[in-house]
């Protein structure tokens, strides 16, 4: 299957099918946006891409590539019933794209990428607000079902422990902006801590950790030596910019030791200033997405 270089925004349509990541842990994203392509967020399903999308949105990336959010399959029967899931599906995706957008205060040129458990928290707080995923037909679930049963036999290889006890939502910026990514990286043990916390409070706790003080620097080493750390070393080989970012914000649990690591973190090698003028927004509305997705 092919992959999409995760350095590079891509239009959302970009082979809808396409996002996984390749290689033990490569990330790629997996609700594209349009970051600075020109083409827009527009839609066009291919025969090819209609045949990818049959697998429905259960986790099945390429061979060694860990779990995630990857719509791959066989091609789907000629049929009115799985035309019209498609149609949905294509709508769906649209949707979902732009209430991620919308949820996370972007402007509409900026792509977006979800991975790890980020993802059905967005879709369960999507689906809260009317976007509700469509029903897969009777006869694409069969073929799904007859797809997994012949790849039973090929194990995939499971993500690192890095990935697994991250989430990572990746913000792709358009050129004319200066182009890169911002990423706001969340450990997931964490995810019902921070959505009982006020957005306000979170907003005004964030600490700067490129400031070159003790704490700060007993905090990117804990950073480096904590569960974020385990997930730059998983994708050091496709993302060594995770290291070595130019900008970094933290919240760290208020009851937490000196030299934990954060709950959460926003950072970006090549968009400092973008980081210092929105994290606190960021920050805010992602404390908002959680609680919006709450049962």
């Amino acid at each position: 299957m092919t992959a999409i270089d995760s350095t590079k925004a891509q239009p959302f349509a970009s082979s809808l099918s396409q996002w996984t990541r390749t290689g033990p842990t490569k990330l790629q994203p997996s609700i594209p946006g349009n970051g600075s392509s020109p083409a827009g967020d527009q839609v066009t399903l291919s025969a090819q891409a209609k045949g990818l999308m049959a697998g429905g949105l259960e986790a099945n990336p390429a061979k060694g590539g860990p779990t995630e959010f990857a719509i791959t399959g066989i091609p789907p029967a000629s049929s009115d019933p799985t035309d019209d899931y498609f149609a949905k599906m294509q709508k769906y995706f649209e949707d979902l794209n732009n209430f991620t957008k919308k949820t996370l205060g972007l402007g509409d040129r900026v792509g977006v990428g979800l991975t790890g458990d980020i993802i059905n928290i967005m879709k369960k707080a999507a689906a809260k607000a009317g976007i509700v995923e469509p029903e897969m037909p009777a006869s694409i679930k069969a073929m799904k079902e007859e797809r997994e049963a012949r790849s039973a036999s090929e194990p995939e290889k499971e993500p690192g422990p890095g990935m697994k006890g991250t989430s990572l939502i990746t913000l792709y910026m358009p050129e004319d902006q200066g182009g890169g990514q911002v990423e706001l990286w969340l450990d997931n043990k964490a995810l019902d801590k921070l959505t009982d916390l006020s957005a306000q409070n979170v907003k005004s706790s964030l600490v700067d950790l490129m400031k070159g003080d003790g704490k700060a620097t007993a905090a990117n080493a804990a950073i480096d030596n904590g569960i974020f750390g385990k997930a730059f070393a998983e994708n050091a080989a496709w993302h060594p910019e995770f290291r070595t970012p130019k900008a970094r914000m933290a919240y760290f649990d208020p009851s937490a030791e000196p030299g934990e690591s954060p709950l959460f973190m926003i950072q970006s090698k090549n968009q400092a200033g973008y980081v210092s003028q929105h994290a606190g927004d960021l920050a805010a509305n992602l404390i908002n997405l959680l609680k919006a997705a709450k049962d």
